[in-house]
């Protein structure tokens, strides 16, 4: 999602117009992208095989539709076509996916799962080659690297990890997403396209690939593949130099330091252990993480400052102008002379953040061990005791190394009385000594990031205080926060989230008040607070507009907290715009705050997505890019997360998430209209000229995309459908099942009792047997096929017998399939089914095409 948060140049209004149209223009996407696949998952039986297929390729025929209609019409402005094609195009490559899962939804025939994530990177491909478009190339990446991790963990991992380690199918990952890479940079060395998300989203995959089994697989067992330290070593180094001096990206170059931290902490640590010093080895340790820290962000910073001088030697001096500009490195924006490594870029912050964390943990280690701390009053004392030495280090000292150090004793002290705190009966007291603890620290600590993690233990303290008086029956501990239910969700973390919510823009909007010298003090503070309620909401369960008026009766505060919550876009909104009002026009300040007020009771039953939207619209109105990442980037989680959701059934989701797709997509096409209507839109365009023909040539191709999804979605259905009219109908008898995994969600885990033979007779067979073969079956006297041998092919075959074939997986023999996908709410309907009814087309393929009770009675 792009809706950009620096001003354009020109006026404020048309900064807000381009910015409400586009974030108008992606949410509808998303929201319609999330609202198709909640549909489909829900298996809504009230619509017939035929229609489902009719309506899904429908829409997704007429946004490709669409797409190339608006890449026609904006021919004459480049970044527009972009901007509104590519959205579309995006969300038909996400309808894509619904499809293809409404395929395997309707046939089973048991498909590895990577299979469909593959087909849909392959039908994909033509529509994000010729799109152009930053967002639908990393969906691409990402049904990739599904797609691929699907099919290594299926393939590779289970057998590989029998015998060696994680690294082969470590190294495939990352070489798959190192080739991703070098492609798009290759791309952006002929032309021109974005250079941020993309890249960075690849390398952090790919050097998570490698640094994850490194830092963390096979601790304990100490041992550590040298092939993939050595691989390691090597991308660490080429992207290094890249990234230094070919395309200076200083986010990626940070990624980079951040894996020299976790591999030296894994490297250093074994080394350490092995020569026993005991818990002494934490504290050397911690030392070295943090100076290597420290010493990343003082190379950034000379880096930011490098790249500075070239874009200005660049501007000064055109004919020889370098290849990196200070946006182009990453946010690169160089520190004042004299001021703190405290107010760097936030890669610069994350690497010390990630340093004082881990720092804090072996810190906390070293207590704990070494009998320092033995008991909740020893904690009590020692915390305090260390606390204070980490404020008062801070106060005293201006180098980096010793500030880190004050950083860690600050937050390791709070930490421990934090854990005396929690064992009081009373969660009043606790929950006051944790405010007061954090506040005190907060107040006296002149460090942005040990404030930061002060104030998200203030947060965890009026968390308790909010839920003593929410939740009156549950005064005695703070155990009781583990039980999540529906009740908690709705009458406990929803309130609570939306006080956060409201605390967290007042927080904001404070910040932004305050005098410059002030402001930093208030920062750490809106930030915790912001995390925190974003952490919260995905606990928090929202309601119905209908259902408000019996929330009310049982408790109106949490019905007024629950319209709050879907309120508050609407109200930042409006704190942003009015005071704007001499420099916009009253379309802009008025309809705006009311179209989200009306999509307020859209956001009662998912209150992340409102909260997402304040935050979106905080970050662009206050100019914090940082804030519009962030909420952008909650939106996104939220969406998934809220598909989890099982209080809210997946229709009424579909339902509700649709109808606000509809109606945000209303709200762009008014964004678009009201400034003809008000003649503010400015000069009318003259007479457009024809489209380039490249631009047709795309367009061409991207509509031979559909064409092609369309036909083989259509020859797989005609070829499934003959399958179930004329296969040889074949019943299977259902194995037991272990009860905790029987019914998952939407679909039943299956296991046939023929899987059981199959699995017999490889043991028999050792190292012959071959993953994948065909079982051959024949009918009892009562019907019911039963496995008769093993071969390697379909035939040859005896009358009477049929093949199906079987796959060896890492969750055993699949025949088939392992799930059997049913309506949404039936069950305990389903859970009666002892035997599978299977259409066989001779070749030994398989169709599961019902279940049937004991009786063998069509359930």
């Amino acid at each position: 999602m792009q809706v950009g948060s620096t001003r354009q140049v020109g006026s404020e209004l048309h900064s807000w117009r381009l910015f409400l149209g586009r974030a108008t223009l992606w949410l509808a996407v998303l929201l319609l992208g999330s609202g198709v696949v909640c549909w489909v998952a829900a298996n809504w039986p009230g619509l017939a095989v035929s229609s489902r297929f009719a309506l899904a390729q429908g829409v997704l025929a007429v946004t490709v539709l669409v797409g190339i209609w608006l890449a026609l019409r904006l021919r004459a402005a480049p970044a527009q076509r972009l901007q509104a094609s590519g959205a579309v195009l995006t969300l038909a490559g996400g309808l894509l996916g619904a499809l293809l899962a409404l395929l395997g939804q309707t046939y089973q025939t048991g498909a590895d799962t990577w299979q469909l994530f593959a087909w849909w990177a392959v039908l994909m491909l033509p529509w994000a080659l010729m799109a152009a478009s930053q967002p639908l190339w990393i969906l691409w990446c990402l049904v990739f690297n599904l797609a691929l991790g699907l099919w290594v963990g299926e393939h590779l991992l289970s057998w590989w990890m029998t015998g060696y380690s994680m690294a082969y199918p470590a190294l495939v990952m990352a070489f798959a997403n190192l080739v991703l890479l070098g492609v798009w940079e290759a791309v952006l060395r002929i032309g021109h396209g974005a250079t941020r998300a993309g890249p960075r989203l690849l390398a952090l995959m790919a050097l998570g690939c490698l640094i994850t089994p490194l830092a963390f697989g096979d601790l304990f067992s100490g041992g550590l593949d040298q092939t993939l330290l050595l691989a390691w070593v090597a991308v660490t180094v080429g992207m290094g130099l890249f990234y230094q001096r070919a395309r200076r990206d200083l986010v990626i170059l940070a990624m980079l330091a951040a894996g020299v931290i976790c591999v030296s902490m894994r490297l250093v640590g074994q080394w350490l252990l092995e020569l026993e010093p005991g818990a002494w080895a934490a504290l050397p340790l911690a030392a070295l993480l943090m100076a290597e820290a420290v010493w990343a962000a003082r190379w950034l910073h000379r880096m930011a400052h490098a790249g500075s001088e070239a874009s200005t030697h660049s501007e000064a001096h055109p004919e020889a102008s370098a290849s990196v500009s200070p946006r182009q490195a990453g946010d690169a924006q160089p520190l004042p002379a004299g001021q703190s490594l405290a107010a760097a870029p936030w890669y610069v912050q994350g690497l010390l953040g990630l340093s004082a964390w881990l720092a804090t943990i072996l810190l906390l280690v070293f207590l704990v061990a070494s009998g320092i701390v033995r008991s909740e009053s020893s904690a009590l004392v020692t915390g305090i005791f260390v606390a204070a030495g980490g404020v008062i280090l801070l106060r005293a000292s201006d180098v980096a190394f010793w500030r880190q150090c004050g950083v860690a004793m600050g937050f390791a002290g709070q930490l421990l009385m934090l854990f005396s705190f929690l064992n009081d009966t009373s969660v009043l007291t606790a929950s006051a000594c944790v405010v007061l603890m954090a506040t005190v620290v907060y107040v006296g600590a002149p460090d942005w990031l040990l404030r930061f993690l002060s104030a998200g233990l203030i947060a965890f303290g009026l968390t308790g205080l909010a839920s003593y008086f929410l939740m009156p029956a549950q005064r005695e501990m703070f155990d009781s926060w583990l039980m999540h239910d529906l009740l908690d969700s709705t009458f406990l973390w929803l309130p609570v989230a939306v006080l956060g919510a409201w605390a967290t823009a007042l927080a904001f909007f404070a910040e932004r008040r305050l005098p410059a010298q002030r402001a930093p003090v208030a920062q750490p503070l809106a930030w915790a607070f912001l995390f925190s309620v974003q952490g919260m909401v995905w606990l928090a369960g929202g309601v119905e507009a209908a259902q408000l008026p019996q929330l009310w009766r049982l408790h109106s505060l949490t019905a007024v907290l629950h319209v709050a919550g879907a309120a508050l876009p609407a109200v930042v909104a409006f704190c942003l715009l009015w005071p704007r009002r001499a420099v916009l026009t009253p379309a802009v300040v008025w309809v705006t705050p009311l179209a989200l007020l009306g999509l307020a009771i859209f956001w009662l039953p998912s209150p992340g997505i409102a909260f997402a939207l304040a935050w979106l619209l905080l970050g662009f109105g206050l100019d914090k890019p940082r804030l519009v990442i962030f909420g952008i980037a909650a939106g996104l989680i939220y969406l998934v997360q809220y598909y989890y959701q099982l209080e809210v059934p997946l229709l009424q989701k579909a339902f509700w998430l649709l109808t606000a797709a509809a109606l945000v997509f209303a709200l762009r096409i008014l964004v678009w209209l009201l400034p003809h209507l008000t003649h503010t839109a400015g000069q009318p365009a003259g007479p457009r000229a024809p489209a380039a023909p490249v631009v047709r040539q795309r367009m061409a191709v991207v509509l031979g995309g559909l064409v092609l999804v369309l036909g083989v979605c259509n020859v797989t259905i005609y070829q499934r459908e003959q399958v179930l009219a004329q296969g040889e109908v074949m019943i299977l008898e259902l194995a037991p099942v272990d009860p905790r995994s029987l019914m998952q969600g939407d679909y039943m885990a299956l296991r046939f009792g023929a899987a059981n033979f199959v699995a017999e007779q490889r043991d028999s067979q050792r190292g012959d047997a071959a993953l994948d073969g065909y079982l051959v079956l024949a009918k009892d006297a009562e019907g019911v096929a039963r496995p008769l041998r093993l071969q390697a092919e379909p035939t040859p075959l005896a009358p009477g017998e049929q093949a199906l074939r079987y796959r060896v997986r890492q969750d055993g023999v699949r025949l088939i399939t392992n799930a059997y996908f049913f309506p949404e709410g039936q069950g305990e309907h389903f859970a009666r089914a002892r035997y599978g009814e299977i259409r066989l087309d001779g070749q030994g393929t398989g169709l599961l095409a019902r279940m049937l009770d004991a009786q063998r009675q069509p359930l």
